[in-house]
């Protein structure tokens, strides 16, 4: 199992309470959030990570290097913001499997990877997104599907009751293969807008903890969880 981690935003958000790291590497009860990240990845047997860095990434590779627990290490920087779809365009050229799972640099769940990528191959699909049921929201996209197929990603509005994208998915390596796609651009907008009709794009349905830290109401309570966890 390869992964990609999508850590090279500005986390505008989060900057009141933490400035001086990116939020990929926000403390939680001292260890970086990504860190924990990491870990799930170890424990569900993966062998490489590729960090999509930008803002401040020098913190992150002077934290990591090129090894974590026997999992090497690469990163993809990019020089300018190059958007979720483009900061994955060029992390994928660091793939040597058929596909990948990624995931974004500030969101926790306790998904089984294996039965994720299960899901993958069954299917036939290119890319397959974990979602999760859920009611009134604002701060995800909205996932619309029949039978196996996404069928539309509906950008981030006020919303009662839908499929929150996760921020974690599986994706083939040649998903932009003949397809001619910029070195700048969206996932959601340019890319999945334009291809949920040409190619089969699928979806695995998790029900369990998720949290997106970046916001700080967010942070601080995935650092509770985090906390009572150890109690545990």
């Amino acid at each position: 199992m390869q992964a990609i981690i999508l850590c090279g935003g500005f986390g505008t958000r989060l900057r009141p309470i933490v400035s001086n790291v990116p939020k990929s590497m926000a403390p939680i009860n001292g260890v970086p959030f990504m860190q924990i990240q990491l870990e799930k990845l170890k424990m569900a047997g993966c062998n490489k990570v590729i960090f999509a860095v930008g803002y401040k990434k020098e913190i992150i590779e002077s934290c990591f290097k090129n090894d974590f627990k026997g999992m090497e290490l690469i990163y993809s920087k990019e020089d300018e913001p190059l958007g979720t779809g483009g900061a994955l365009k060029q992390a994928l050229q660091y793939i040597t499997e058929d596909f990948a799972i990624v995931l974004n640099g500030d969101v926790y769940l306790d998904i089984d990877f294996d039965k994720l990528i299960e899901r993958h191959i069954n299917t036939g699909a290119v890319y397959t997104l974990a979602i999760k049921p859920m009611e009134n929201f604002d701060r995800y996209g909205n996932i619309i599907f029949e039978g196996d197929k996404i069928i539309a990603h509906i950008e981030k509005k006020p919303t009662k009751k839908g499929y929150i994208n996760l921020g974690c998915y599986v994706i083939n390596k040649d998903i932009f293969k003949n397809i001619n796609m910029p070195n700048k651009f969206s996932l959601e907008t340019d890319y999945l807008s334009n291809n949920l009709s040409k190619r089969l794009h699928s979806y695995y349905i998790y029900d369990g903890y998720f949290i997106d830290i970046g916001i700080p109401e967010d942070y601080e309570k995935f650092i509770k969880y985090m906390q009572d966890k150890i109690i545990e």
